[in-house]
This record gives C-alpha cells, sequence and structure tokens, in this order.
C-alpha cells in the first residue's frame, strides 16, 4: 500500500484533501491501526514479491467480484428455477405462469445473461490497455470487489432487520384501497410495466443526484471510480432507500403498478425480445462494450429506444451535463424519460472521462475510506455547522457548501 499523501502527487489523482480523520493518532492501539489504514491505499509494485500478491488478490477481487452477477431471481433449489427477471424494473415472471418449453428458453437467456456480463468483464480487463491508453486498474478493481463483498454480506442482515419492510408492508395495505384503473394483459402489458419501471427509475435516479443525503450516504459510491469498467463499478449500499432503483421507486412503483395492473406472463416473444435486450445492455459499465457501439451504426441506432453502454457511460462522466450541472442520462434501460424531460445526452465517440464531478475528489482506492468517507465529511459538516444549517447539510442540494466547510475530499 501507499500513503495517500503521495498517491495525490500522481496524475489524474488530484488533491485528496484529507484534512479530518474519524481516528486518532495516538492512544488506543487499535485506533492507531484504524488512522494508519484511513490514510493507505491499495497500491502494489510490478515485480518481486509484490507482483505475486497482485495476481492473488486481482484473482481474489475477480471471484468476489462474481458475487452479484445474478443469474435467476428466484430458485426453489440448484435445478427448479421458480422465476426470472425479464427486463429491469419489472416484476420477476414467475416461470408457472408459461409452458415448460417456453420457460426452458427463458431460464436459458437468464444463463446467458450472466455468462455475457462475466465474459464483458474479463474482455474490459483483457482490451482496457489498448481501448483506454492505460493499464488496467487492478488496484482499483480489488478495492471495489472488496466494497461490493461487504455490501453484499451486510445486505443479509440489512433485510433480516430492515423496519423498512414492515413500512412497505402498511404502504402495501393501503395501496390494496387504490381503485385499478386498467387491466393489462399481453404484450402491451409488457410494454406498459417497462415504461413504469423505468419512469420510476429515472425519476429516483435523478432525485438522487440532486440531494445531498441520498447522493452523499448511497449512489457517490457507484460514481466515483475514475477508472470505470465492469470490473472496477461498486454497487450501493444494502439499505433500499439509498439505492437508485429504490428510493422514490419503493413508492412510485407500487402506486402505478396498482393503476395499471399488468399481466405480462402472455407476452409471448415479447418477453425474448425484451429480456435479449435487457442482457444486452446489462453490463453498461464496459469499456469494450462502449468501444465496439461506437464502432457501428447498428448499435448506435439502439439508443433512440434503450440505454446502451455509450448512453450509461456518458452518465458517469465527469463532466457536468444535465440541468444544474448534477447529471444526465438517468434511465436505466429506455432512453425515452430522458429525451422527453430534457436530460438525454448523445455520447461520443471517445470513452469519457468517469469519477465524481469535483476533478479533486479522493479516487479512495481503500475500502475503509470508500465505506466511511461520506458519512465521515458530513458528521464533520453537522458538527462545524449550526443546527439551522442542518436541514440543507442534509437534504439541499448536491453542490451546496456549507458556511463552514470542512477540510476533506468528497
Amino acid at each position: 500500500m501507499t500513503d495517500t499523501a503521495a498517491a495525490s502527487a500522481a496524475p489524474g489523482l488530484g488533491s485528496l484533501g484529507i484534512g479530518i480523520e474519524p481516528f486518532p493518532r495516538h492512544g488506543n492501539p487499535v485506533f492507531r491501526i484504524a488512522a494508519a489504514l484511513w490514510r493507505r491505499d491499495i497500491a502494489f509494485a510490478r515485480r518481486g514479491w509484490q507482483r505475486i500478491a497482485l495476481i492473488v488478490c486481482a484473482l481474489g477481487g475477480v471471484a468476489l467480484w462474481l458475487l452479484p452477477q445474478t443469474v435467476v431471481t428466484d430458485t426453489a433449489s440448484l435445478l427448479q428455477v421458480e422465476s426470472v427477471r425479464i427486463f429491469y424494473m419489472v416484476g420477476d415472471l414467475s416461470l408457472s405462469k408459461v409452458s415448460d418449453s417456453f420457460a426452458t428458453w427463458l431460464v436459458g437467456i437468464a444463463l446467458a445473461r450472466a455468462a455475457f456480463v462475466v465474459a464483458i468483464g474479463l474482455l474490459d480487463m483483457a482490451t482496457y490497455r489498448r481501448i483506454v491508453g492505460r493499464p488496467f486498474d487492478w488496484e482499483s478493481m480489488i478495492n471495489v470487489s472488496l466494497v461490493n463483498a461487504f455490501f453484499i454480506f451486510s445486505g443479509v442482515f440489512v433485510l433480516a432487520n430492515d423496519g423498512l419492510r414492515a413500512l412497505l408492508t402498511h404502504y402495501d395495505r393501503l395501496l390494496a384501497q387504490v381503485p385499478t384503473l386498467i387491466d393489462l394483459n399481453g404484450a402491451l402489458a409488457l410494454i406498459v410495466a417497462a415504461l413504469i419501471g423505468d419512469f420510476c427509475f429515472y425519476w429516483s435516479h435523478r432525485f438522487f443526484h440532486g440531494n445531498r443525503f441520498f447522493w452523499n450516504l448511497g449512489h457517490i459510491y457507484h460514481h466515483r471510480n475514475r477508472n470505470l469498467t465492469q470490473l472496477t463499478c461498486a454497487i450501493e449500499p444494502p439499505l433500499l432507500l439509498l439505492q437508485a432503483a429504490g428510493g422514490l421507486s419503493l413508492l412510485l412503483l407500487p402506486l402505478l403498478s396498482k393503476l395499471f395492473t399488468t399481466d405480462i406472463a402472455g407476452a409471448g416473444i415479447v418477453l425474448l425480445v425484451l429480456m435479449i435486450a435487457d442482457t444486452w445492455t446489462d453490463p453498461s459499465h464496459s469499456t469494450f462494450m462502449y468501444w465496439l457501439e461506437s464502432k457501428s451504426r447498428a448499435l448506435k441506432a439502439l439508443r433512440k429506444v434503450f440505454v446502451t453502454v455509450g448512453v450509461h457511460f456518458v452518465h458517469h462522466s465527469r463532466d457536468t451535463h444535465g440541468p444544474k450541472g448534477t447529471g444526465c442520462n438517468f434511465g436505466a434501460r429506455l432512453t425515452v424519460w430522458d429525451r422527453l424531460f430534457g436530460t438525454y445526452v448523445e455520447p461520443e465517440d471517445a470513452i469519457p472521462a468517469s469519477g465524481l464531478f469535483d476533478p479533486h475528489a479522493d479516487a479512495c482506492v481503500n475500502p475503509l475510506r470508500y465505506l466511511l468517507l461520506p458519512y465521515v465529511r458530513m458528521g464533520a459538516e453537522l458538527r462545524r455547522n449550526a443546527l439551522r444549517h442542518w436541514p440543507k447539510i442534509l437534504f439541499g442540494p448536491v453542490g451546496y457548501e456549507p458556511p463552514n466547510p470542512v477540510a476533506m475530499s468528497h
């Protein structure tokens, strides 16, 4: 590992600005160790024993990265699949509602989706230098894999003890009183469900980019990486309220789905078409897929309807696109809402620089700092400012700076 003070002098990292630390350097040995770990980034020399250590850690990182690559959504056993995801933000399809032969096709595509994402991740690793012009960021991949693993394992406890579940149960009871306006089924139901799901994600995602609380304590993790690939993309914290696919969607999606009930089981061939489209757009952080898309007019044409990797990569750009400079291309799978509400930005052939808008933001190649920095920074802001400023510190616009700012990077 290397001290972040030295790392801050490296090209492209900027000033890390770690002026406040959560752990005292003196006294309790545990705190001293934590303070030392807080200041040091993961870094390996490319020679000697450190090269061997890098290879071992990189293999472990790839293994950890495989954890969130889901195959199917629900299984009764290793051999019996009960439901699969057809399209992101659309309710899972129970295979008991379709014929056995059709269910076999759906499970096959679900398995192919997982294999496809894994293959694309490995292709990113193999082709990164050739496409981007710099070496693959092994340290960042190892760091993100550790962060993702922590979120996945901690998510087990969050889901087991989350009071939000009880609130959602009460919300479901309230929704039961809402009248259904239109009953839909078949292909039309699936298309409407896709539009509703993406509409909910769009506004939840856009809200997260504009609100300090949900950005700093949740979505910022997904956007921090400056060497973005399919293997260096962090997931969000396990708490549903801090996830872009949760957030406002927890309220919007059940309500709209109640007003427009959708039975997608009879959608037939449209199920396969949207499932294949979902598979293609799933590895949305891939440099290889971006390069491939930039070379093909046919793949670029998909942007008219779908959030391709090029469209989503612009969302991760460090350029301050969009209304109030808080981002663009907020849709999950469809570009219709970005186009309609003026937040769509067309990708260019060159892969944009990714990361946080602040060029001096901490790259956080350190799992401890990656996980805790947003909380430490916001806590310090609350301590240094009067109570009357707390509402804006917590829930103000992302670009808001309190009267007494902290000497700490984002």
